[in-house]
């Protein structure tokens, strides 16, 4: 199986989950990590990682299957590729159902057709594991099995791209299968959908996967990206940064998010997030609020602070990854008043309990 992802170790620190590593892609100057990935970002900022998110929806598959209705073509979306960078194109499944074989190889021979340097398996939403309000062993089965197709069908046409395996967080009795398929499939590089929850009141699923993965191969040696990152519920006008603070449970990359979380029966206004890296915590708004202080329309407002998200986070990123064997992460979270000591105990616990050959 081909991998063209070689991460290499370089440094790590003693008390917190967190590598410094090298990331060598063909076509491409190395990069190193930790850091941030981009989506809709084109001015020249220093990012290595651009994703490509597509919905993929059942209606769009069988447009494919029939040969009948429109769809983007595969050259249209590699358009979106940027030179130079590591570009993952993420489908990002509507079904409610594992769909038949015919429709699964569909999707991976469309996907394979609109990849450029990986294979990223796609993401679905947590429905397609459910029986009533349950996540059931049968459904989860039928997705595990889903992608074992996607993966034996690529090889027998003769694969030329690196798989990412996706792995949704939930249970460690399903997570467990998808790190084991993964690792006898021969693949090392890994992206772990969250699914909006943060990682910080899921620190054992978080840390079992994590686990898994180590004790089938180096940690140092993998490469690990984790997307739809949730943060806690918001404190009266801040909430602490748990997207950002997934860095020192060791992630590679920050991803993006493209999921929403679900509907839970409370009327409340969107809230605009702003992120403050000397706190590590987001400050929290009205989005009528917002607008009206900087005399924004919405849409500029969303689009203000993606950028501004993104920039500060990305460069935050960069800041951590040059203290890793320098300085002792330890320092540089006592600077931040947003970093309490239950959530630095927390994270201490995900390097602790994780055994590093």
């Amino acid at each position: 199986m081909p991998q063209k992802i070689k991460a290499t170790g370089i440094d790590r620190d003693d008390e917190f989950a967190i590598f410094k590593k090298r990331i060598a892609v063909p076509e491409m100057s190395s990069f190193e990590t930790p850091t941030k990935s981009a989506k809709n970002i084109h001015n020249p900022y220093d990012f290595k990682i651009n994703e490509i998110v597509k919905r993929v929806t059942p209606e769009l598959i069988d447009s494919i299957y029939s040969g009948q209705g429109k769809y983007q073509s595969p050259r249209v979306i590699k358009d979106k590729c940027i030179k130079g960078k590591l570009n993952l194109t993420i489908f990002d499944l509507t079904y409610d159902k594992v769909p038949p074989k015919p429709k699964i190889t569909t999707i991976i021979n469309y996907l394979y057709a609109c990849s450029q340097h990986t294979l990223f398996l796609p993401t679905v939403r947590t429905a397609l594991f459910k029986e009533g309000n349950k996540i059931s062993d049968k459904r989860f089965q039928q997705y595990v099995e889903m992608v074992e197709h996607m993966i034996t069908t690529t090889e027998n046409v003769g694969n030329r791209l690196d798989f990412i395996g996706t792995i949704p967080l939930l249970a460690p009795k399903f997570t467990r299968k998808m790190v084991n398929l993964y690792a006898d499939k021969g693949i090392n590089s890994f992206a772990i959908d969250c699914g909006i929850k943060d990682i910080l009141n899921h620190v054992a699923e978080f840390r079992t996967i994590l686990s898994e993965i180590s004790q089938r191969m180096p940690l140092e040696n993998s490469f690990i990206y984790a997307c739809n990152l949730g943060i806690p519920r918001y404190e009266a006008n801040t909430a602490r940064a748990d997207d950002f603070l997934s860095l020192l449970a060791y992630v590679d990359v920050l991803g993006t998010n493209f999921k929403t979380r679900g509907w839970t029966g409370e009327s409340t206004e969107r809230r605009a997030k702003q992120f403050v890296k000397d706190r590590l915590v987001y400050k929290v708004s009205n989005y009528s609020e917002f607008c009206k202080e900087r005399n924004m329309s919405t849409y500029q407002a969303q689009r203000f602070l993606y950028r501004f998200n993104y920039i500060e986070q990305l460069n935050e990123a960069h800041n951590v990854r040059d203290l890793v064997g320098e300085e002792k992460i330890e320092v540089y979270l006592k600077k931040k008043n947003g970093v309490n000591e239950d959530t630095k105990k927390r994270l201490g616990s995900i390097a602790k309990n994780i055994k590093i050959s």
